[in-house]
Formats: C-alpha cells, sequence, structure tokens
C-alpha cells in the first residue's frame, strides 16, 4: 500500500545516537503538549482508566426520598431504600492521526517544520475528544436518567442574540443567561465542581458587558486585557470546538469518558518505502452519567426556551 509522505519533516543527525531515537523522542513530546494545551472538555467530565476491557461501569446512587420516622419506644427500626443503578461506559474504536517521514526529506528537512506537522497531529486529536465531549453534553438536554437518580433533566435556556442589539446588550443578555442556568443547577441541588465554557464570540461580547464594568468589580478583567476571569462564580474557559453561538454549563458528574490507551506515539521503519510512520492515537469512550448537570444556553434562540 502507498505511502503518502509528509514533505519536509525530519530531525538533526546526532553521532551515536539513530534518527528514529531523536525523531520519536521529540516528536512524541510535541504531540502530547499540543494535545494538552488545545483541549478543553475531557478536564471537565468524570474519566477513568482501565487495564483491559471494553467498557467500564459507573454506579449511580439516588437521593433518600422517604420520609424521616418517629421512633416509637419498643418497636423495630423500618429499613427504607435508596435507588442505585449503573452507567455503563464501552470503548470506541481506536483513533490515530499519522504522517510518514521519507528518509530523503528528512535528510534535508528543517526542525521547525516537522514541528508543525506534530503539532497539527496533536490539535486534531485534541479536536476530537473535544468534539465527542460536546456531543454527550448536548445530548443530555433529551437524556433519560438512570435509576436512582432525578427525573430533571439539562436545561435549555436562549439569549435571545440575534436582535439588532449593541454588542453591550448582547454580553448583558449572555449574562442574564449564564445566571439563570447557576439559577436552575442551585434549584436542582446539582452536585459537582461547575464550569461553563464559550466560544470566542461570546467571550468578548462578556468584555463589552457589567462582567467587567468598575462600577461591579476591579479584578474580573478589563478592555485593557480583553478578557473576563468569571461569571456568577464559574470560570469562563473558551473553545472554538461549540457550536456557533452555544454556551455550556454543567458539572464533571454529566459525562464520563473511560480511557483503555491514553495518547502514545510509535515510529517504526518501514524498509519498503525507506522511511518511518509515525503515528499518534488513542482508545477510549464516552457515555452520559447525569443528564440533569447540563444546561445549555443558545444565543440564538428567544430569552425563554
Amino acid at each position: 500500500m502507498a505511502q503518502n509522505p509528509s514533505n519536509m519533516i525530519g530531525t538533526s543527525r546526532t553521532d551515536g545516537v539513530s534518527n528514529k531515537d531523536i525523531a520519536l523522542k521529540i516528536f512524541s513530546s510535541e504531540v502530547l503538549t499540543a494535545f494538552e494545551t488545545k483541549n478543553i472538555f475531557l478536564e471537565l467530565v468524570q474519566s477513568r482508566t482501565i487495564a483491559n476491557g471494553k467498557s467500564a461501569s459507573f454506579p449511580v446512587i439516588g437521593a433518600f426520598d422517604s420520609s424521616v420516622r418517629t421512633h416509637v419506644p419498643g418497636t423495630d427500626v423500618v429499613a427504607d431504600t435508596i435507588a442505585s443503578g449503573e452507567r455503563v461506559i464501552s470503548i470506541d474504536d481506536l483513533k490515530y492521526a499519522s504522517v510518514f517521514v521519507d528518509n530523503y526529506e528528512e535528510a534535508m528537512a528543517h526542525y521547525e517544520v516537522r514541528t508543525q506537522y506534530s503539532t497539527e497531529m496533536g490539535r486534531k486529536l485534541a479536536k476530537e475528544i473535544d468534539a465527542g465531549v460536546i456531543s454527550q453534553l448536548t445530548a443530555c438536554i433529551t437524556a433519560t436518567p438512570a435509576v436512582g437518580q432525578p427525573t430533571v433533566q439539562g436545561a435549555a435556556y436562549g439569549a435571545g442574540l440575534l436582535a439588532a442589539d449593541t454588542d453591550e446588550e448582547k454580553g448583558g443578555k449572555i449574562l442574564k443567561a449564564i445566571f439563570k442556568a447557576q439559577t436552575e443547577l442551585d434549584s436542582k441541588d446539582v452536585p459537582g465542581e461547575r464550569f461553563i465554557v464559550v466560544r470566542p464570540e461570546e467571550k468578548y461580547l462578556l468584555v463589552n458587558s457589567n462582567a467587567v464594568n468598575k462600577d461591579y468589580t476591579n479584578t474580573n478583567g478589563g478592555l485593557d486585557t480583553g478578557n473576563v476571569e468569571m461569571v456568577a462564580g464559574l470560570k469562563i474557559l473558551t473553545s472554538n470546538n461549540l457550536a456557533a453561538n452555544q454556551i455550556i454549563v454543567g458539572t464533571e458528574n454529566a459525562v464520563g469518558v473511560v480511557k483503555l490507551l491514553d495518547l502514545k506515539t510509535e515510529s517504526n521503519y518501514d524498509f519498503n518505502k525507506l522511511g518511518y510512520l509515525m503515528t499518534s492515537s488513542y482508545a477510549l469512550g464516552m457515555g452520559i452519567l447525569n443528564p440533569g448537570c447540563v444546561f445549555i444556553i443558545d444565543a440564538t434562540q428567544a430569552e425563554e426556551v
């Protein structure tokens, strides 16, 4: 099978050290760095690693909903029950990204160019995982709670940004929607550390709003830094992987990720092609744990959804 070489990839040559050793050590580090700096959502949800197998089970313990009883002297204690269940998450197919390094190209290539190729591979892997987690978080809106979970589900809310408002007014509507999300999660006693992720467009609308107004705060960012740190007690995170006008507020209990093979890089020499096939790969699965732990804001909708 023909390989598709990535032109201008290579490393410098060092006496006593093979090109394969140099390439693998540097290449692997660069891919991992790109993955860690570009992935947002993997650290925001439940995650566990299994040594082998095809799935993992997440126990689900419900609330104690029975009435508190009054003891009558001389009578037996009546034991009530707490509903419980589980969520099983299966491992998906192995995912990978790869480039072919031709020996001749490697000998002539410039180091910085090879770095860019490896960076792009890491970025692609991170984007793939982020997209998967976002899909699970979005699916929480219509998911059925497991046995033992409260019947509440992820809520949707619109910020109504299609109107011909100024950036400051649009930012104000986003602020209102974020406080609405926090109110809903508080009223449902939703457990877990909360997060909020917005696209850059919504982030800079927040910068133009009262979120950084000096009358409200003097430590939360400003026009000079082009940043806003927190809103309604939530640290603002930014991702280009969200859908247009989508804002997600939730906790780590919403989605689970099971890792079978964590991110790794391999280099294998193909003597028929006179070069190295370098591959980065991972194997994991993801699924919904508690659909009531997510609140989706759609900025294209009317203010009430």
